[in-house]
């Protein structure tokens, strides 16, 4: 009687211990699912594709393939013009441009990716010999005393007030830079595909003339069962 007695205490107490361990794990996998992972990427290892909006993989390609195609245009315009004369002092001369920002015209929000695009498209610019960027203190330090915002400048007295000011700073501006991120939305059903386009506009500010160029790239949101699958199989 005592040996089944005891028989049942080590199996009630199995089953404490076996409970507890049992418990404990879903604990730590629970956690662990609801939990965030970090881990650094290494160089060279494709960049994490967004599930719900555009991010480093959508604007990164379309950043370097629009300034490529800007800077190749400016060359390709100070070839011109060294055709129409052969003594030209402005065709080998470096353009002082101010990057007025970027522009979200897009159904998303950018959050700090705003920021991150100027900072991309401004690095990848001035690794050519071509453009030099005027310096953001000098121009909203003008732009304040001046009581502007760089949309402002659109106005043709505004433009001559800025560019004489900058020029008494010692700063001239030659062109205006402006960035616009649109996108264009097809859905089917749960499925869609978004187009994210971005545009440079580089501004001459004597003769308004603009010289433009944009880069896009297309991408699919799957919410079906049906979108998944076929996604899958593309890959």
């Amino acid at each position: 009687m005592s040996n089944k007695k005891s028989n049942l205490q080590c199996m009630k107490f199995f089953r404490l211990v076996s409970g507890c361990v049992l418990l404990s794990l879903c604990v730590l996998f629970v956690s662990g699912c609801f939990g965030t992972k970090a881990r650094v990427m290494h160089r060279g290892e494709e960049n994490m594709v967004g599930s719900n909006k555009a991010g480093s993989e959508v604007y990164n390609p379309i950043v370097h393939k629009t300034v490529d195609k800007l800077l190749s245009k400016v060359a390709l315009s100070n070839v011109k013009q060294v055709g129409y004369s052969e003594i030209n002092p402005i065709a080998n001369q470096q353009l002082c441009v101010y990057f007025a920002g970027v522009e979200n015209k897009s159904m998303e929000e950018l959050g700090d990716f705003r920021e991150h695009l100027k900072v991309s498209i401004n690095e990848k610019i001035t690794q050519s010999d071509q453009i030099v960027i005027v310096s953001d203190r000098a121009v909203n330090a003008v732009l304040r005393s001046l009581t502007l915002r760089p949309d402002d400048l659109f106005a043709e007295h505004n433009t001559q007030n800025f560019i004489s000011a900058m020029g008494k700073h010692g700063t001239p501006v030659d062109y205006l830079l402006y960035a616009e991120i649109t996108s264009g939305t097809t859905e089917s059903n749960r499925d869609m595909q978004r187009e994210y386009k971005l545009t440079l506009r580089l501004i001459d500010t004597h003769t308004w003339r603009e010289i433009v160029e944009s880069s896009q790239i297309r991408k699919e949101y799957n919410n079906s069962a049906k979108g998944k699958i076929a996604n899958w199989f593309k890959k």
